[in-house]
């Protein structure tokens, strides 16, 4: 089945983006301290230390002065630029520079990542683990490293002291010579990697896993099983020279909530955002399962409490792995509403969101909730219980929401917002575990069903500045580019606004369909098309005249 933007229909119902920020009453309020103070009550994660000292102090690489030498552009993760020529008056200009042919597929299509750009070099990973030096001007491979071990996503590298880090998609975190391409090094973790882009600092890499298992099995290659039984997510702290891990910090409490026959959750799937001054890392946390429950234990009855430290955003030193602070922002969640995105470092602020549909401004000092903000149409996602054997439709559903990472420039944030409905029961459509309740609701979220819009929020007060309203969904993250923020819809359309107030003053039909996001250096964007029948990476430039190979796009409408 073919996805089109004629295809989507408007969403029924209103798009609820109001409500008020903290000045709220009755159960909300009693909720809201119970979240700003769940984190004095309870025990700090676990944590383990495994002998190899990681490097005191602070420093970024030399690659860090690069045009966009991280996944989210910088450690704050504000995607976002001023050292370009493309703005409103030229962003007309852009044509089509170079594509590259993405090769090979794996669940999610081709590419669901974005790239680095040093230098002269752009630095790429698709969906299949393999790695790609190519030259900015004319998109040549200089070297490749192929893994050919299909990942989850995202995925993707990071750079730093000559060396390129990526997940190879099996169990691993590998060291690439930059130059090269030829592996130093690999760092076996707890679990199967390719599901988040790694980030260098200070002397070491931070990455991290979304289903690891400690008790190792047979020694054979076990793909990622969402939320299976026992799993949860872990953050690493590896030494950049010689990959020996510092410490690993495990995001689930001891005993997974008194049931690890069934339970699982809080993985990790972007990169922390890091404050330099300190070297503490700011990581999310994603949720806990099975959602909402199996036929043996419906409405997550094998998970009472609050499943701490799903749904978290937690201040790591990253030196030692200790938490300074924590604050779990949604607990006891039903509906698989990950808090996954790369928060965003804001002045005294870091901003968390994800899934659920609610953008959460912490002080980054402390972790208390200075303001709340739900984004997109929200129903029945409150519920506490879900009525036996009915079908409940909850937005955002289990592809809604917040689905990738913000950004931000002069105190405002930009997000993109799913409103994308799945329908839900009190044992996940007869599920046996965790990883049945995943399939049975990606399997009824149909993509074709929803629409997106691009939100722009003050990050000072949570107020709501505009929106503007797409008729697809998307899965393209928001970029600030100067005076513009670009984003792009699943069947393809990249799109750049006006920052200002949300008026689009340019669009292009990709070559295939986007669940990816770009990096920029200078007059070029790079951006991955990893759906659709000739999946490229796709290199955008003032002044090129170029023609993409497809001229419409044509990525599957859902499972």
């Amino acid at each position: 089945m073919t996805l089109r933007a004629a295809a989507f229909a408007v969403a029924a119902g209103i798009l609820l983006i109001g409500g008020v920020v903290v000045a709220v009453a009755g159960p909300d309020r009693e909720r809201l301290a119970y979240e700003r103070h769940l984190d004095r009550r309870a025990p700090n994660p676990l944590v383990v230390q495994t002998g190899a000292a990681l490097p005191s102090g602070s420093g970024a690489p030399p690659e860090a002065r690069g045009a966009w030498p991280m996944a989210n552009g910088d450690y704050a993760n504000t995607r976002a630029t001023t050292r370009s020529p493309i703005r409103a008056s030229t962003v007309g200009r852009l044509g089509v520079a170079w594509t590259m042919r993405i090769k090979g597929a794996s669940k999610w299509g081709a590419a669901a990542t974005g790239p680095l750009i040093v230098g002269r070099t752009v630095y790429f990973q698709d969906l299949l683990s393999n790695v790609f030096a190519l030259d900015l001007a004319s998109g040549k491979v200089r070297w490749e490293h192929r893994f050919d071990q299909k990942a989850f996503g995202p995925n993707g590298p990071a750079i730093g002291w000559g060396r390129v880090y990526v997940q190879d998609g099996d169990r691993g975190l590998v060291a690439l010579d930059a130059r090269t391409g030829g592996k130093l090094w690999r760092a076996e973790l707890a679990g199967p990697t390719g599901q988040q882009q790694p980030l260098a600092f200070a002397g070491s890499v931070f990455t991290g896993i979304a289903a690891g298992r400690l008790q190792r099995g047979s020694g054979e290659v076990v793909k990622t099983a969402l939320l299976d039984s026992g799993s949860s997510g872990f953050a690493y702290g590896v030494r950049a020279r010689d990959g020996r891990v510092g410490w690993q910090l495990q995001t689930v409490q001891r005993g997974f909530w008194g049931n690890p026959e069934v339970n699982s959750g809080g993985g990790i799937w972007f990169p922390p955002a890091i404050d330099p001054a300190t070297g503490t890392g700011f990581w999310p946390t994603g949720n806990p399962a099975p959602g909402p429950g199996t036929v043996d234990y419906p409405n997550a009855s094998s998970r009472p409490g609050p499943n701490l430290y799903t749904n978290s955003l937690l201040a790591v030193d990253g030196r030692t792995g200790k938490v300074r602070w924590f604050h779990q922002l949604l607990p006891h969640d039903l509906f698989h509403h990950d808090l996954q995105n790369a928060p965003i470092i804001v002045r005294n602020l870091v901003v968390a969101s994800g899934k659920m549909g609610v953008v959460y401004a912490l002080d980054r000092r402390t972790g208390a909730l200075v303001w709340k903000r739900p984004v997109g149409r929200h129903l029945n996602d409150t519920l506490e219980k879900l009525p036996p054997g009915r079908v409940v439709r909850v937005y955002p559903g289990f592809w809604g929401g917040i689905e990738t990472p913000g950004a931000t420039a002069d105190g405002i944030l930009y997000y993109q917002v799913d409103d994308l409905p799945t329908p839900y029961t009190a044992t996940a459509w007869g599920a046996k575990n965790g990883q049945q309740s995943v399939e049975n609701h990606e399997g009824r979220t149909i993509y074709r069903e929803g629409t997106s819009s691009l939100v722009a929020i003050d990050a000072r007060t949570g107020k709501v500045r505009w929106q503007t309203r797409f008729p697809a969904v998307g899965f393209a993250a928001a970029t600030v580019v100067n005076d513009l923020v670009f984003t792009a819809t699943y069947d393809g359309v990249l799109r750049a606004l006006r920052r200002s107030d949300g008026k689009e003053l340019w669009h292009l039909q990709a070559p295939g369909g986007i669940n990816a996001w770009p990096a920029v250096s200078g007059d070029t964007i790079v951006w991955p098309i990893g759906l659709g029948r000739r999946p490229v990476l796709l290199a955008l430039r003032l002044g090129a005249h170029g023609r993409a190979p497809i001229k419409r796009a044509r990525p599957e409408a859902g499972p």
